[in-house]
């Protein structure tokens, strides 16, 4: 029987730490497809305004990147969240769902028509 072969690991030219605040994607055919993105407050607009309401912020939305996934991958990464979501919810309490922190944004207006592609966060 011969050995494993010896993996090398480096990191990418292009390596960073992205900020998810949700995803958007979902099954396309043989893969699974994923747009990563990422939220920032924008206050400057309601800070310039003597005793702005908070609702004069605004929220810039950044697509981070385009995930491609093939489904023996998507199934091996659902099984490791799903572990280290249950380590951390034992060590520091449940998860709320996006639906009870957020349920203004859950309603039928807002839920995508197409189930197969479909945004979280």
């Amino acid at each position: 029987m011969m050995p494993p072969p010896e993996i090398e690991a480096r990191e990418h030219p292009n390596y960073r730490t992205i900020n998810v605040n949700g995803v958007f994607g979902g099954p396309r055919g043989m893969y699974f497809e994923i747009f990563v993105y990422s939220d920032e407050l924008k206050v400057t607009k309601a800070l310039s305004i003597l005793n702005a309401a908070p609702e004069k912020a605004t929220i810039q939305r950044t697509v981070e990147c385009r995930l491609i996934i093939d489904p023996f991958q998507a199934k091996s990464l659902a099984q490791w969240l799903e572990a280290h979501v249950a380590e951390y919810e034992k060590t520091f309490g449940r998860i709320p769902s996006p639906e009870e922190v957020v349920p203004s944004q859950m309603s039928p207006a807002n839920k995508p028509e197409n189930k197969d592609f479909q945004a979280v966060g």
